[in-house]
């Protein structure tokens, strides 16, 4: 069973909605469209992924947080012993969907759980996908040009 509950995710994801709503409004008294272009919009949002979900895991997990500074965990649950690795993603224009990791991240952490949320382009309808103790070998090996990237 997930430590992350279905009312956890629809409470975070609720929050990232509000958030894109004021975004997109910001942009807009700016004379600029963030929508055109989704992996920018992602970036912008991804932050938010991190603190409103750990701020849902922190209400049952006493001292969970979200660091988000490079080299940390995107959300730490020390009462679980878990790092939770945050990817905001939305389709391509080829129609896939990337779900991506840092290799020489969890080649060094050996696991991680991951969380990725799935967008729609008007950030009205989401899937959100939870997996514990990935490891390399749950992903493509690394190929040149990748950028360190796995999918």
């Amino acid at each position: 069973m997930s430590y992350l509950t279905r009312d956890m995710a629809i409470n975070a994801l609720k929050r990232m909605k509000d958030f894109h709503d004021d975004v997109v409004s910001m942009y807009e008294r700016h004379d600029m469209d963030i929508l055109d272009d989704l992996g920018r919009r992602n970036i912008l949002l991804s932050p938010t992924q991190e603190k409103f979900f750990a701020d849902e895991l922190a209400q049952a997990y006493e001292g969970t947080t979200a660091d988000g500074h490079p080299g940390q965990p995107d959300i730490l649950i020390p009462a679980l012993d878990k790092e939770l690795e945050c990817k905001l993603t939305s389709r391509h224009k080829s129609g896939a969907w990337s779900f991506q990791t840092d290799y020489e991240t969890l080649l060094a952490k050996g696991s991680l759980d991951y969380l990725y949320v799935l967008a729609s382009p008007g950030f009205d309808e989401f899937a959100v996908l939870h997996f514990e103790g990935l490891t390399v070998d749950d992903f493509r090996p690394l190929s040149s040009g990748a950028r360190g990237k796995v999918a």
